[in-house]
Order: structure tokens, then C-alpha cells, then sequence
């Protein structure tokens, strides 16, 4: 197959547009400059100076700014000032940045095409306590869950196996999966030791829920569903994410999906995780997050749905795309060896599974590379042989890898309440409002 065989072009090609990432380390950065890259002009942002993005065909140039979620106001100034330096025509938020540019919407907006909701509706997704609150007003199904704040209401007598959940976590790191008592007891004692069980903050029980994990990335203009792409998990990685992917339709979760972005009349992307229990057809919702997401299923099946969100960010009326074709087969590469030696496997085991990715074998077969992909971008080479190297010679330094990439991107509980009432003094009067 050619690497470009099913990447989709627009209807009506786009003038090339300047276009600012808000970070370049998560694979969601990656994938949305496969999809963006070769008509655009791309700039990020990031505060490594080893971001994956970094080492793109695609990328002009790359800013090393503050750390968003460590300091935010010094973050938010850098990139006004980059907006204002650069004139750029649209900001895309990649990752977990959208709470911090969707408190400070107003502002931001008219410096360059942007797409995001209310503060509030924003907030009310990423939150995973008011996002269950928001499935149960909806009808909307998800596995049966409790909301606790303290230390009794969750050693509580209960069932397991079950997940205990923090509110804001990114990438499942706050996400425990608990096997029996004495599990939990030991996830009460280090939730209270980084200072939850307060009585306030809320957490989630949640039992498992049933069938196969699928995820739905969606785009809405002003409450209308304007795109949207389904994929169903072939293997679980790093943090529960989904390292090798399938295309699927599922017009059941694109109706859910609607009458959420009506209801809170979304404008912007978002994506979903779910779970699909065939034989039943039952649907449950798990996560939600309002941003783009990894699209590169999506890009390779012909649904570009980083070039829709460009368009509406532009407030230009689109057309809704048409579906991508169903059974497109993809895997995330290196993650698939991180994950291989986060579960314990040494060397001989890691140039095994090189091997089975240069021969295209088991989950590799007939299988595109959503990271890695040297036909459409030959610098994408190197973050693979960095990590593949390190790997090898340490494959215990794959939790320090993922740890450190992750808190580029991540929003954690405390930089939340920060967040909530930031006033940057460089905004007054601008941000006096806010």
C-alpha cells in the first residue's frame, strides 16, 4: 500500500494556512501533522526540546515555552505573544491545553481561528465525575458508578474487580484498577497521601466495563455534527491506550454522539472512549475528552478530521465528511515496544518484536504505522530509532519515557485550580472579565 493511499483531501482545496499547535510530544500532535502538514504551514509549541514533533518535515519551527499545566500564566503570556509575533491563522489545541485556551476564550479569540465551547462545556467533559453526571441527564450509557470524597466512602464494602478515578487525570494516570481489599486500601492510602479522600474533591468506583474498547473522534460547528470517524482497539498500550486500531462503522455511537454536541451545542472537536459488547450491542461510555485526539485511522480510512477542525476554526461553513472506510489497520510503532517493556520484557523479547514490525507480522500485518512514517515524513525515523535504541539498552527506562513525555501534555487536579481562577496580569483590563 502507498503510505499516502487513504488520506483524505479536502473538497475544494484550502489555501495553505499558518497553523500554531499548542504542544508537539502527544501521538495526537504527530498524527494531526500527517493530516495537516503537506498543505499547511505548521508551528508548535512545547517545553521539550526532544518532542517527537520536533523531528517533522512538517514543522517550521518549533518554540520551547513554559510548562502549561506547571505554569500556566507564563504559558498563556508565551503564546499570546507568539500569536501576536507570528500571525498565524488558526491556534489548534492538540491535547490537554484546550482547558487552559477555552478559560481564556474570549481573548484569544480574533487573534486567530480558534474552535472551542464555553469554558463550562469544556470543563463539564474533561471532568470525569460532571461527564458521568452529564451521560445520566442524557440517557447515555456507561458502567455503573459511584462518586466518593473520602476515605470511608470508598473502603466502603464492595465488588471487584472495579477502577478508582480522579476527576482530571491524562493518559491513565489517574486511573487505578483494583483487584480486592487490600489493593484498594493500599490506592485509599496514596490517594489521601497526594491529597485526595478531603471530603471535596470527588472520585469515581466504576466497575469494568463489558465487550471491546472503541474510540469516536468527532467534530461539531456551532451544535451541528459536522464529521466523525469510529475505531475499535486490536491491542491495549501505555495507560490503557489503544496501540493497534481498526476502522469501524457504528451509527448507533455517531447518533450518541449528536445528540451530545447538540445538547451542549459543542463547537470544536471532540473524541470519545467507549466500550462494545457485540453480542449484545450494548454501548458504555467511559471517557471524554474535547479535543481532536489521534486521528491517523481516521486520516488513513479518508476522514480528515484535523482539516474540518481547521475549517471551523476558521468559522467557514463546512459540508459534513463523508464516512472512512471500515477494516483500515494501523499500530503506534514504538509505543507498541514501550509497552512491550513496561510489561517486563527484556532485550531478546524487544528485537523480537522489531522484528515482527520490519516483517509486518501478527499485529503488524497488513497494518499502516500511525507515527512512524519515512514515505510522507523521513525525520518521523528518528524518534522511533531514539526510543528503539534506548530501549534496548534499558528497557527499564520506559517508565521514566513515558512519565516525562506524558507531564508535557498532562492536566493534573492541582494545576486545574489553578487554572480556575487565573487573572494573568497582562490581560488587565483585556482579562479583567474573566
Amino acid at each position: 500500500m502507498s503510505p499516502h493511499q487513504g488520506a483524505a483531501e479536502p473538497a475544494g482545496r484550502a489555501e495553505r494556512l499558518t497553523i500554531l499547535f499548542t504542544e508537539g510530544s502527544s501521538t495526537s500532535a504527530r498524527q494531526a501533522l500527517y493530516a495537516l502538514g503537506p498543505r499547511h504551514t505548521i508551528d508548535i509549541l512545547d517545553p521539550a526540546r526532544l518532542c517527537q514533533c520536533r523531528f517533522s518535515r512538517y514543522v517550521r519551527r518549533w518554540y520551547r515555552c513554559p510548562s502549561y499545566s506547571r505554569e500556566p500564566e507564563a504559558y498563556l503570556e508565551f503564546l499570546f505573544e507568539r500569536l501576536q509575533a507570528g500571525r498565524y491563522d488558526v491556534l489548534l489545541p492538540t491535547h490537554e491545553q484546550v482547558f487552559l485556551l477555552a478559560r481564556f476564550r474570549q481573548a484569544l479569540l480574533g487573534r486567530a481561528g480558534l474552535a472551542l465551547p464555553a469554558f463550562e462545556s469544556v470543563d463539564r467533559l474533561m471532568n470525569k465525575a460532571t461527564f458521568a453526571r452529564l451521560l445520566e441527564e442524557l440517557g447515555l450509557p456507561y458502567p455503573a458508578t459511584e462518586m466518593v470524597v473520602d476515605r470511608a466512602g470508598l473502603l466502603r464494602p464492595r465488588d471487584f474487580p472495579l477502577y478508582v478515578k480522579v476527576a482530571y487525570s491524562t493518559a491513565g494516570q489517574g486511573v487505578r484498577l483494583v483487584q480486592d481489599r487490600a489493593e484498594l486500601e493500599a490506592a485509599a492510602d496514596q490517594l489521601a497521601e497526594t491529597g485526595f479522600l478531603d471530603g471535596r474533591t470527588e472520585l469515581l468506583v466504576q466497575r469494568p466495563a463489558r465487550g471491546i474498547k472503541r474510540g469516536a473522534t468527532a467534530v461539531f460547528q456551532r451544535g451541528q455534527l459536522a464529521s466523525a470517524h469510529c475505531e475499535e482497539s486490536r491491542a491495549i498500550g501505555v495507560g490503557g491506550s489503544s496501540m493497534a486500531k481498526v476502522s469501524v462503522e457504528h451509527p448507533e455511537m455517531l447518533e450518541h454522539l449528536r445528540r451530545l454536541g447538540e445538547h451542549l451545542q459543542w463547537h470544536g472537536a471532540l473524541c470519545v472512549e467507549y466500550f462494545y459488547e457485540a453480542s449484545t450491542g450494548r454501548v458504555e461510555f467511559i471517557e471524554c475528552n474535547p479535543r481532536i485526539g489521534e486521528t491517523a485511522t481516521a486520516w488513513l480510512s479518508g476522514a480528515n478530521l484535523c482539516e474540518q477542525l481547521v475549517q471551523v476554526s476558521l468559522d467557514r461553513t463546512v459540508a459534513p465528511l463523508p464516512p472512512g472506510r471500515a477494516g483500515v489497520r494501523t499500530h503506534q510503532g514504538f509505543l507498541v515496544l514501550t509497552a512491550r517493556a513496561l510489561e517486563g520484557a527484556g532485550r531478546c523479547r524487544l528485537l523480537a518484536e522489531v522484528g515482527r514490525a520490519w516483517t509486518g507480522r501478527g499485529l503488524y500485518r497488513d497494518a499502516q504505522n500511525e507515527l512512524t512514517r519515512p514515505g510522507d515524513d523521513w525525520l518521523s525515523v528518528l524518534p522511533w530509532l531514539g526510543v528503539s535504541l534506548l530501549l534496548l539498552a534499558r528497557p527499564g527506562a520506559a517508565q521514566w519515557l513515558v512519565t516525562n513525555t506524558v507531564n508535557n501534555y498532562s492536566l493534573h487536579q492541582a494545576a486545574v485550580e489553578v487554572m480556575r481562577t487565573l487573572r494573568p496580569a497582562f490581560l488587565a483590563p483585556e482579562g479583567a472579565d474573566l
